[in-house]
């Protein structure tokens, strides 16, 4: 019995799981690492200007205001302002400016 536990298939066995345990732990880190998606954002997005916000969100020198009647909907808004921004910094510096 001692002989098969220091055996050929032991080793094997031993160096399966070991490779198994780190492939999931890889696994876990690369979730860990991904942003979770807290909002559906159509690719039309990517593109959003300040022109073309959505009712709701306006930037004035000092202040961002955002309604909203779902948190869905919030965060739908704030991404859409967040794109605007990424967009078009100089024109956020501008509205939002004193």
């Amino acid at each position: 019995m001692k002989r098969l536990a220091a055996g050929d298939e032991a080793h094997y066995e031993r160096r399966r799981r070991q490779r198994l345990a780190q492939v999931l732990e890889a696994l876990r880190q690369e979730a860990l690492a991904q942003p979770k998606v807290l909002v559906e954002a159509p690719t039309a997005m990517l593109n959003q200007e300040f022109a073309s916000l959505p009712d709701g969100v306006s930037v004035s020198p000092g202040a961002i205001s955002i309604t909203f009647s779902s948190p869905s909907e919030a965060l739908q808004r704030l991404l859409a302002l967040a794109m605007a921004i990424g967009n078009d910094f100089n024109e956020f510096e501008r509205m939002a400016g004193r």
